[in-house]
């Protein structure tokens, strides 16, 4: 008797802590009339590598700078997609509890952030709808706004504004079948106009994930092969159309690691199942986490910029990273093309 009022007291604390935090939250909400709840972001500067703080190279890759990010801020973190706009100079996330944060950056000095940060709801969120706006991937869509994919209820959505209610964009692929907690983890849009949808998980017995070429009328499902035991995170367009995919590992026994994977233009355009040319990998001792956002910026000099983000999980095991990398292209890729995966 004695245990099981423990557990319905214990049950009946959290329910309350998780109404109280809900209700705070949208009085905060409705008290700054959809501007941001404002706060700091402290900075700790970090190497490439902790065992090597000389090092500036990781495969393809010239490390800018890094920074491990923290604030007093129960919604900080947990961020899975990220836009860098305004040449570099804003940076916007999502995270898995529905909310936005936005800051102004400079990458090129130490202290990062030029402005407060600000963490804005999703318009709509209420307290049975947390867990539809689980957000895992964010990009600035050839019509200027914003397209957001969510997991657990799997689908797009597109807002004018972060503080604007989004409203769901449809398109012809059929992700039914993937699984609650594997959903559109990464996604980006081709010069085109056609989207390319990453599932985090569902490979079949070639090893496949599925990936959808989509857009509102048409669709065709091909395929990737993975690096064994990665998984897509993020993914974003370079201007020759190639795709920059950004990958993750976790295991208790391995512990955490990363991936840039480059995929060509024309093995995408031809509707083949892909395997991609990898640009780096990082693991510990390099600085690396739960990699899940990425955003590039082409330089004028040829180079990209790419910003990678790492997802804490609001867990105090890990840290929410902001690393940044430079990249430039000097090679032909020659792509690995498999069968071809007929559409669906």
């Amino acid at each position: 008797m004695r245990n099981k009022l423990l557990v319905i007291g214990i049950i009946v604390f959290s329910l309350l802590a998780g109404v109280s935090s809900y209700f705070g939250r949208q009085h905060l909400a409705a008290e700054l009339e959809g501007k941001g709840v404002p706060f700091n972001v402290r900075v700790e500067k970090l190497p490439l590598n902790e065992e090597d703080p000389g090092l500036f190279k990781v495969g393809e890759l010239t490390y800018m700078r890094g920074w491990a990010l923290t604030a007093d801020n129960d919604d900080f973190g947990g961020f899975s997609g990220m836009v860098v706009e305004d040449d570099g100079k804003k940076l916007i996330a999502v995270n898995d509890k529905g909310d936005w944060f936005a800051a102004h950056i400079d990458a090129g000095k130490d202290t990062l952030f030029t402005s407060p940060g600000s963490i804005n709801s999703f318009a709509g969120v209420g307290l049975l709808a947390k867990a539809s706006f689980d957000a895992e991937s964010i990009i600035r869509a050839q019509d200027g706004k914003y397209l957001i994919s969510f997991e657990q209820d799997h689908r797009l959505m597109t807002t004018d504004t972060i503080a604007g209610e989004p409203v769901e964009y449809p398109v012809a692929a059929d992700y039914s079948e993937m699984a609650r907690n594997g959903g559109l983890e990464a996604i980006t849009q081709l010069p085109n106009g056609d989207l390319l949808l990453f599932a985090e998980h569902g490979q079949d017995a070639k090893g496949s994930l599925p990936v959808w070429i989509t857009n509102k009328e048409t669709s065709r499902r091909i395929g990737f092969i993975p690096p064994a035991n990665y998984s897509p995170t993020d993914a974003a367009t370079l201007p020759n159309g190639d795709v920059l995919l950004l990958m993750r590992h976790y295991s208790p026994l391995d512990g955490v690691s990363a991936k840039v994977i480059l995929l060509a233009a024309e093995g995408i355009a031809a509707g083949h199942t892909l395997a991609g040319y990898e640009l780096a990998h990082l693991e510990p001792p390099y600085s690396v986490d739960n990699m899940e956002a990425m955003d590039i910026v082409p330089l004028q000099d040829g180079r990209i910029r790419i910003y990678m983000m790492s997802d804490d999980n609001f867990s105090l095991r890990q840290r929410t990273l902001l690393l940044v990398f430079d990249w430039k292209p000097e090679h032909k890729l020659v792509m690995k093309v498999y069968d071809e995966v007929k559409p669906d």
